[in-house]
């Protein structure tokens, strides 16, 4: 890609630190100090959205929690229909950023694509919102709120994107955490004033992204407001690598947590809801951690990939990779441990059916944790979205399989399940697809995964916290003897970077 002579040469007033962002040395340097950053944020969001949850659920119940979570899930359905570009900023402002450090022009086209998907989803409501209700058991008067829940995460997440091209991800987390702090305090103080109801527990939840959405844009004001030309190359370009993932959207919708509240309320309770949702909410918080390394992840490799640097990403994929996934499964069987002694104790002793599918969401993370730092991104970098786009189908149609034939016998428990499979057929059509097109050699990530799926399979049979942690233990430990030399070197790598304390910049 050329730089574009339209855009106007002046830089931000901070032209230094833009500069030195562009290149893959400014990754590498602040992988570590960027992504302790991330995590002290996403822990204090996880903390908030924790809070958030045991307000709702100590004054709504199970049903009530139940209730808001079919809103919030009815929304995220829409999202499936405007989201299918968010990506392509991050690929494409990248690459605009490295060469002109301004992300406008990646920026202003996606927003325009974004205003006309959410006009005809709205113009199409009349259509697709009935047989949505219906299944999420949602009454007609919850239409508004479902609507402007979806436009504000919208545009929400388009300005996250935006910050992601522009390499502010340190940003980005503050703002998600300041975010969840205004939604805790709102629910705090409803709670403290009158009795909370599901309508005013959702106006906090779209509250609070509409404000954090404003100062998002000021921050990028500096690579966005500038002239800016978009020419028939880039637009082929930019349509060709999202083209794939509208499909995506939609297919991976039907492997996501989102359509597992459409089938427990349809095949059980709202109750039923209310409670998985509690298990979901937990393993979504333990899954941040791999989900912000991928938000670095994608900025680097594609910054490598425009200098040409191969080297590093090779022994990440063989040695790195498998060995993180190793470590991350025997950390999800200790929460899992933990977490069924102390859910009952924190949400009440309703949530106590909490601890299964939860114990089981763990185990099956651990399948995840490859394609969320890896696995996604080196496609995404490489315009294979087409991966991105067959996986998607694997695991869709595996979990709506899963879910048809589980729930009904094994209620929310099979449903854990059903989650799991599919995300073992996303990561065997990754694999599978990357391996052969040469973008990612074969390594010993299945070998790495084994320990704590069997500790889910050995505690979903015996309900013993204690024999599935335990195996789940000595298998890691073998697994760790038999692949010592990778182990070991991933562990000197982590040692040697240091997690200093460092600005929001």
């Amino acid at each position: 890609m050329t730089p574009d002579p339209n855009i106007l040469p002046d830089v931000p007033s901070t032209a230094g630190d833009a500069a030195e962002r562009r290149s893959s040395g400014w990754d590498i340097r602040n992988a570590p100090r960027n992504y302790i950053a991330l995590v002290i944020f996403q822990a204090a969001s996880a903390l908030l959205s924790f809070g958030a949850v045991w307000l709702i659920t100590r004054h709504l119940g199970s049903a009530g929690y139940g209730g808001i979570v079919a809103i919030i899930a009815a929304s995220q359905v829409a999202q499936v229909f405007v989201n299918w570009t968010c990506v392509a900023v991050v690929r494409f402002g990248v690459d605009e950023f490295i060469e002109t450090e301004k992300i406008a022009r990646t920026f202003w086209l996606r927003f325009f694509i974004l205003v006309v998907n959410l006009a005809l989803v709205a113009i199409l409501s009349p259509y697709w919102f009935p047989y949505l209700a219906d299944w999420l058991k949602l009454s007609t008067g919850s239409f508004w709120l479902v609507m402007t829940h979806f436009a504000v995460t919208a545009f929400w997440l388009h300005i996250q994107m935006g910050l992601q091209g522009a390499k502010l991800m340190r940003m980005q987390g503050l703002l998600q955490m300041i975010e969840r702090l205004l939604i805790f305090v709102g629910l705090f103080g409803l709670t403290s004033a009158a009795p909370l109801t599901p309508n005013l527990a959702i106006i906090c939840y779209i509250i609070a992204p509409a404000a954090v959405m404003f100062f998002g844009l000021f921050e990028l004001r500096k690579y966005v407001w500038t002239r800016f030309a978009v020419d028939r190359v880039f637009l082929q370009k930019f349509v060709a690598y999202s083209l794939p993932l509208l499909p995506f959207s939609l297919v991976g919708y039907f492997s996501g947590s989102y359509v597992d509240a459409v089938f427990v309320s349809k095949f059980l309770s709202t109750k039923d809801l209310g409670i998985y949702s509690v298990a979901t909410q937990i393993n979504g918080i333990a899954l941040q951690l791999p989900t912000l390394a991928n938000t670095l992840l994608l900025p680097l490799l594609v910054t490598m990939q425009s200098e040409g640097d191969n080297q590093r990403g090779i022994n990440y994929f063989q040695n790195v990779l498998p060995s993180l996934t190793l470590l991350w499964g025997l950390a999800c069987s200790i929460s899992a441990f933990v977490a069924y002694f102390a859910i009952p104790l924190i949400f009440g002793t309703q949530f106590t059916e909490a601890t299964a599918p939860l114990w089981v969401l763990l185990a099956g993370s651990v399948v995840s944790l490859p394609i969320l730092i890896g696995y996604a991104a080196v496609s995404h970098a490489a315009s294979r979205t087409y991966i991105s786009l067959a996986a998607a189908i694997l695991g869709a149609g595996t979990n709506l399989a899963a879910n048809f034939l589980l729930i009904p016998s094994f209620g929310i428990e099979g449903c854990a399940w059903a989650t799991v499979i599919s995300s073992f057929a996303s990561l065997f059509t990754f694999t599978g697809l990357l391996w052969r097109t040469g973008l990612v050699s074969p390594s010993w990530i299945y070998l790495a995964l084994s320990p704590c799926l069997l500790g889910g399979i050995i505690f979903s049979f015996s309900k013993s916290p204690f024999a599935g942690s335990a195996s789940c233990l000595v298998v890691s430990v073998l697994a760790a003897l038999y692949r010592r030399a990778p182990i070991i070197e991933t562990l000197d790598f982590l040692k040697r970077h240091k997690l200093p304390v460092i600005p929001v910049r």
